[in-house]
């Protein structure tokens, strides 16, 4: 698993007044001034730790994908190194979907995601990129994973599309179904050939 970041008490506050703020308000109505204001600081203390809201939202969404990336780790159940990536996948396409602050950010500012689907991939998408590639790691030790160097990348794209479109999954009542297909797709993709 990739080494995390530690995240000073200060700067921890910063993020998570963000969050609360971008949850209200969206990323384009929340302000320096806002979020100084929520963690008990300056806004000169704010711009000298964050840089810009922009940083600080991007921040705040690595902390987010990180602490839900652990949570889903830690509660992996035991079996095969395939089994565990199925389940990892499938249960970190649930946390996005019911993240308040992927559905606040998806409803005001979906524009905000574009670059990250289109041009590069940003900070929050390598740690899941690094989860998987762990995880695939261990599927191929074990011999219950067949993978290519393309792998990982193909399965982060598969996990973004549900992931991204889980807003319209939810409204027409077919987002667990969905999921459970993508747990299907991955089973049989991901199993070594000679054992499909």
């Amino acid at each position: 698993m990739a080494s995390q970041r530690t995240i000073p008490a200060s700067d921890d506050n910063l993020l998570t007044a963000t969050r609360d703020s971008v949850i209200l308000h969206g990323v384009r109505r929340t302000t320096a001034n806002d979020i100084a204001e929520r963690a008990g600081v300056s806004r000169m203390t704010f711009y000298r730790r964050m840089g810009s809201v922009e940083n600080a939202v991007l921040q705040t969404l690595t902390r987010e994908f990180q602490s839900s990336a652990d949570s889903v780790r830690t509660g992996t159940p035991a079996g095969t190194g395939r089994a565990q990536l199925v389940h990892f996948a499938a249960e970190s396409v649930r946390v996005f979907a019911t993240s308040p602050l992927l559905a606040s950010i998806g409803e005001r500012d979906p524009e905000f995601l574009i670059p990250y689907v289109t041009d590069r991939f940003g900070s929050s998408q390598q740690l899941i990129l690094e989860q998987l590639e762990s995880l695939i790691g261990l599927g191929v030790k074990d011999g219950s994973i067949e993978a290519s160097p393309g792998t990982a990348t193909a399965l982060l794209l598969a996990l973004q599309g549900v992931a991204l479109s889980s807003k319209v999954l939810l409204k027409l009542g077919t987002f667990e179904e969905s999921v459970t297909q993508l747990r299907k797709m991955l089973e049989r993709y991901l199993t070594p050939g000679e054992s499909r």
